[in-house]
């Protein structure tokens, strides 16, 4: 259903704003959209209206507007839902005073350009919002970016310093190898001009 529904309203959005779908009902209450050429129901109508697609609703057999009496119905199935209320109970109150009342002619009007100043201000909420939340984006990619980097330092940081030790050490026994070597010549040095010093005094003794 959920598909229909979005099919609907991606063809109505794609007609111009002067064209008006006609819905007809159907005596069984079926609500048949002539521009899909299909029945719809009245989440559909729902869509509808929040994709600001101008419609009409016909009676199919008396050719009637049912567009208000339809939408009426929509209003109140959704007031009936829990904690889904629109309209306080005092505005409810309100309303019904209204009804007749000389003052009454001016409510429709008053409640459209009330409704108007509700829609735009909630849009401008919205842009706010948005930019709000892409600002914070920004920031946590930033502080995320500058984390990364301090990590990274951090990190060559100990790896000279490893590197540094692991180069000294091996250095170490290479020094200690060369001084070993001279001691051992010149030990070795020392044994030939003595053995060289016991042979010449053998020779003497003959």
């Amino acid at each position: 259903m959920s598909n229909k529904r979005s099919e609907i309203s991606d063809e109505a959005s794609s007609k111009t704003d002067d064209a008006v779908i006609l819905i007809k009902k159907y005596p069984n209450r079926r609500l048949y959209n002539t521009s899909t050429s299909s029945y719809i129901v009245l989440d559909d109508i729902v869509e509808l209206v929040r994709a600001d697609v101008s419609f009409v609703i016909e009676d199919k057999k008396t050719g009637e507007d049912i567009t208000r009496s339809i939408l009426n119905q929509i209003i109140f199935e959704q007031e009936t839902k829990p904690s889904n209320f629109h309209f306080p109970l005092e505005v409810q109150k309100q309303l019904i005073s209204m009804y007749g009342d000389t003052y009454g002619q001016m409510v429709p009007d008053y409640l459209t350009e009330s409704m108007k100043l509700f829609v735009a201000e909630k849009s401008r909420m919205a842009d706010a919002m948005e930019t709000m939340v892409g600002r914070n984006t920004q920031a946590m990619m930033q502080f995320s970016q500058n984390l990364a980097r301090q990590n990274m330092e951090m990190f060559r940081k100990s790896w000279e310093m490893f590197g540094g030790m692991s180069t000294t050490q091996n250095k170490q026994p290479a020094e200690d190898k060369q001084n070993a070597k001279q001691s051992s010549s010149s030990e070795l040095s020392e044994i030939q001009s003595q053995i060289d010093a016991l042979q010449e005094r053998l020779k003497s003794l003959k």
